[in-house]
């Protein structure tokens, strides 16, 4: 058990500042010692403290690379030590099947995944899936800790997509919910975004994505065929995205501690290379409380608005991210939403850990504005949103859903990603359950 998970004794005693006249690193086979003492944040001629040791310690498990973390010190003079930094690597690759399971979409794929490249905890992944309702490959790379300075991250990512878009009767009262019209969505992207961290809680960052867009001819099998969206030739949607927040989280293992509040807004104009116009302003807040030993509330609420969304950057609601209602089912340009979700633990078998989660998911969606004739063009007429028949705008047309329901957690201490989670939902407003199944980590 971790120092940090079970602290030891007078761990949090007071006691003499002391300096650091060296650091040493201890165990890893993988990670390079100048990665792990980048990330303590220690270095030679620094002061020390009891409680900085658990902060060092806390930083460490944080990071994802180790399963064992320990963090001591050795005299070496009066008010001077040797800071000594003993951790064990986790296995940081993984090639994995990956599996989604819920109403109105199921499939799956393959993913690899590199955790610690170069032993300098540089991340890539690359990712193939199929299912019914998106599909495409997908490649990422993160670098959190750029130029050895935890503090500047750096992301790179790409990706090709089939979606097919199902729309549905309005409401979320439906037991088996009609589709009313389908559309086959293409796209190839790549973004990417750079990100600051300041005093370890304060972050901002800049993404820009490059977007190739197409659309196919609606479903003839469906009521509408009327086109969402025009097709012809692929348009160039591209946008830049700012944000800026408070985030002082830290993932230890399977617990998440700390709060993370975040802005956000995205232009997508011809001024950033794009032919589309579009804005999106966002509102995050997210976090996490250890509550009795492993037991963990973990919350998220978001608020999002969206000025002349074309069909593609719409936004969504169902399925994963409303549990207890279908995949993508509720569509608009402005959504609220709310998850609880109370995580505890089961029972652990070696390093195989059970943990059991109740939550409810709660979202309000709505169209704010819809054209007169019910169709949203770009600056050179194409349809970038052609409206079902009997959208509404405004409350009168909004969605209030709500689901409640309980699952399962399987997490593997030495190996860098989930397992498998399992929950089964209670949608209040049309009395269904449904089932939701994810193994591996979604390439979306």
């Amino acid at each position: 058990m971790l120092g940090l998970l079970a602290p030891r004794a007078g761990a949090q005693d007071t006691g003499p500042v002391q300096v650091v006249d060296e650091v040493v690193v201890r165990g890893p086979e993988k990670t390079k010692p100048g990665t792990v003492q980048a990330y303590s944040r220690i270095d030679a001629g620094d002061t020390l403290t009891p409680e900085e040791l658990t902060r060092v310690e806390r930083r460490l498990v944080a990071t994802g690379l180790f399963q064992e973390v320990r963090v001591s010190t050795e005299p070496t003079g009066p008010d001077h030590v040797r800071l000594i930094l003993e951790v064990e690597d986790k296995a940081s690759w993984v090639v994995a099947p990956t599996f989604a399971l819920s109403a109105a979409n199921v499939g799956g794929g393959v993913l690899y995944a590199e955790n610690n490249l170069w032993g300098r905890s540089k991340k890539f992944a690359a990712a193939a899936q199929v299912s019914t309702a998106e599909s495409g490959l997908f490649a990422g790379y993160l670098d959190p800790n750029l130029f050895g300075l935890p503090q500047l991250r750096l992301s790179l990512e790409g990706q090709l997509r089939s979606d097919r878009v199902d729309e549905y009767q309005p409401g979320a009262g439906q037991e088996d919910p009609e589709v009313v019209r389908s559309t086959r969505i293409n796209s190839a992207a790549v973004a990417g975004e750079l990100g600051v961290m300041l005093f370890e809680r304060v972050r901002a960052a800049a993404k820009y994505r490059l977007m190739s867009v197409d659309a196919k001819s609606p479903s003839p099998d469906e009521e509408v065929t009327e086109e969402a969206f025009s097709t012809g030739p692929s348009q160039r949607d591209t946008s830049l995205r700012l944000m800026v927040g408070v985030d002082t989280r830290q993932n230890l293992h399977a617990v998440m501690e700390g709060l993370n509040i975040e802005a956000s807004y995205e232009v997508s104009s011809p001024g950033v290379g794009s032919e589309f116009t579009y804005r999106r302003f966002g509102l995050l807040y997210r976090q996490g409380l250890r509550l009795v030993g492993e037991h963990n509330l973990v919350l998220r609420g978001e608020a999002i608005a969206g000025m002349d969304l074309p069909f593609h950057q719409e936004l969504t609601m169902g399925g994963n991210s409303l549990r207890g209602f279908l995949h993508r089912q509720f569509r608009g340009d402005t959504r609220l939403s709310f998850t609880a979700e109370y995580h505890f633990p089961l029972f652990t078998v070696r390093s195989l850990s059970f943990r059991g989660v109740g939550f409810t998911d709660t979202g309000l969606m709505l169209w704010r504005d819809i054209p007169e004739d019910g169709q949203l063009r770009d600056a050179n007429g194409r349809v970038v949103r052609g409206f079902l028949p009997d959208a509404q705008e405004g409350l009168k047309g909004a969605t209030l859903a709500q689901g409640v329901g309980a699952g399962l957690r399987l997490y593997l201490r030495n190996v860098i990603l989930p397992l498998v989670g399992v929950d089964v939902a209670y949608g209040v407003n049309s009395g269904e359950f449904r089932f939701y199944l994810v193994a591996g980590v979604n390439p979306s």
